[in-house]
């Protein structure tokens, strides 16, 4: 049986960055809810691919759309499609993300740019799209997917951090806003986890990045949604599955003071892992 509405309407999530990694294993949870799944992804044969693992989990078949979130105007025009076509979304995921690490003293500026391009740039797209329908109907839930490295300081993300640092913002003042409205916002700073992007990740990280990262187990995709899930089921503001960043959320700046010390007495053991270019 679909998942219903308060309205009497299934369910409808609309997902970006859904095609891979945490944002699938949301969107399996919602195909497997009975929810009307919407996948956004750039890559046509990985939404197709994803698309075929949706199918069997639920009564509804899911939806793909192949785009770029960083598009302002493309995402303006195919939210307005989906918003003529189902109504407004019950849930809107925000997962289309990248990670490129790197030394600051070495990275380029464009780099940086297209992190915060994607990351920043490619969520707010997508809610300003979309919120203005859920606040009219007021109901629904918004679901930012952060990062533990907007919890902390961490060597080796002066490009990827900042933009999860603003996304953890934004998250706070919409959880305001849109609240007044009806809309739940939460915020989600998964650790590492288990996807194509951290394997592309961890080819790029720095030695001294590499160094402190060493031994640390990432989560699976299925356990950080399951966390979010039951987070926005309870109608929480924030959520960090795993426990160090569990605990970086709870304990905030002690733990994050541990951690920057912990990465500098690595860094004066390792000089040659941050020389100068």
């Amino acid at each position: 049986m679909a998942r219903m509405t308060p309205g009497g309407k299934t369910a409808l999530a609309i997902i970006s960055g859904g095609s891979s990694g945490i944002g699938l294993a949301l969107a399996q949870a919602l195909q497997a809810r009975s929810c009307q799944v919407v996948i956004l992804g750039r890559d046509p044969g990985r939404l197709s691919r994803a698309l075929a693992r949706l199918r069997p989990l639920g009564p509804i078949p899911p939806e793909g759309l192949a785009l770029d979130v960083g598009d302002a105007g493309t995402v303006q025009a195919s939210m307005a499609a989906l918003l003529a076509r189902h109504g407004a979304p019950h849930y809107v995921i925000t997962s289309a993300g990248m990670a490129w690490p790197g030394a600051f003293l070495e990275q380029p500026l464009a780099e940086h740019a297209a992190q915060w391009h994607t990351n920043y740039c490619g969520t707010l797209h997508v809610l300003h799209a979309l919120a203005p329908s859920m606040a009219r109907a007021r109901r629904g839930q918004v679901i930012l997917i952060s990062s533990a490295a907007a919890l902390g300081g961490f060597a080796g993300y002066g490009a990827y951090a900042p933009s999860k640092w603003a996304l953890r913002g934004l998250g706070d003042i919409l959880s305001l806003e849109l609240g007044a409205h009806g809309v739940r916002v939460l915020t989600a700073f998964p650790p590492d986890t288990d996807t194509p992007q951290l394997a592309e990740e961890r080819a790029r990280r720095p030695a001294f990045t590499a160094r402190f990262s060493a031994g640390q187990r990432p989560l699976s995709p299925e356990r950080v949604a399951a966390s979010i899930l039951r987070a926005a089921d309870r109608g929480r503001r924030r959520v960090a599955p795993g426990l160090g960043a569990s605990l970086l959320l709870l304990l905030g700046n002690p733990f994050a003071r541990y951690l920057e010390a912990l990465q500098r007495r690595l860094l004066l053991r390792h000089p040659e892992d941050s020389r100068l270019p």
